[in-house]
């Protein structure tokens, strides 16, 4: 190979060199700043008591069965995380859950104690936000993978609402009656504390596998709580800063408040598939 060729496959080997090195992808667990954004289809099931006077669980109504609501729900989430430290790390999640129905009832269904006969039509919505608060401590970390222990706080405030017109039993009375505009409601702020585990393992310098599970179950004051929250994820970065993925993740919440006069609970389960864009830096 004469010189003037020689130079030219070193110019050749340079370039390729530079270009490589000049969009790295971030190590796998060095970002200090992360935002995910994701977009998911999930199946519900759902049931809640209204100023139950007795708590009993035949006094819980289910939203997809009586109230007619849609099992399949679209949601959108957005979180933020930020490694404090190399062992350390915040998150904070938010969720908005939006639900509603207009049908005919089919059963009879009871709210504050009176009870709505079938045939009835009926409004119903159920509002929750969510806000999912955790501190995660690295105890394993290397290049290649991340072992953690998370305690945090899932905080819940729902709203739910159902009124219409019907045949209507009121409570202490044998005699049905017709109201054209009865509505019940119940607000639910509940504060759940949360323990769990995260795994977090790079395959390679663009595929990452995320693992987690959290769980806590406790009563405070007037309120029981409980929680279990399992997920498995999947992440592909296109450079340091972009990526994409998709996850399957389990929930399962109930909360019970005890009134002095009424009970009120709510408790909702569903799994489903995610779809996400992750911005880090």
């Amino acid at each position: 190979m004469t010189g003037r060729s020689t130079w030219h496959v070193s110019r050749i080997i340079l370039s390729i060199s530079l270009c490589s090195v000049s969009q790295p992808v971030l190590s796998a667990f060095d970002e200090t700043y992360k935002l995910t954004i994701g977009f998911s289809i999930n199946e519900f099931d759902t049931s809640l008591s209204i100023n139950s006077r007795d708590g009993s669980i035949d006094k819980e109504i289910d939203l997809e069965d009586t109230l007619g609501f849609d099992q399949s729900v679209q949601l959108t989430w957005i979180q933020g995380d930020w490694r404090i430290a190399d062992n350390h790390r915040i998150s904070l999640a938010y969720t908005q859950i939006n639900r509603s129905s207009d049908l005919t009832s089919q059963k009879d269904i009871v709210l504050e104690g009176n009870t709505i006969l079938a045939g009835a039509n009926l409004a119903s919505s159920v509002k929750t936000h969510v806000f999912d608060i955790a501190y995660i401590y690295s105890f394993y970390k290397r290049n290649n993978i991340e072992l953690g222990v998370t305690a945090g706080l899932y905080w819940m405030n729902s709203l739910a609402d159902v009124s219409g017109s019907g045949n209507v039993i009121i409570e202490g009375d044998d005699q049905e009656k017709f109201i054209s505009n009865f509505s019940s409601s119940q607000r639910l702020v509940a504060p759940l504390p949360l323990l769990g585990l995260t795994a977090d393992y790079s395959i390679n310098d663009r595929w990452i596998v995320r693992g987690s599970a959290r769980y806590f179950s406790i009563t405070i004051n007037d309120i029981d709580g409980y929680l279990l929250n399992i997920n498995l994820a999947a992440e592909y970065s296109f450079n340091k800063h972009f990526g994409a993925g998709a996850s399957a993740s389990f929930f399962d919440v109930r909360v019970d408040h005890r009134g002095v006069i009424a009970n009120n609970s709510l408790n909702y389960r569903y799994n489903g598939v995610l779809g996400f864009i992750v911005i880090k830096y």
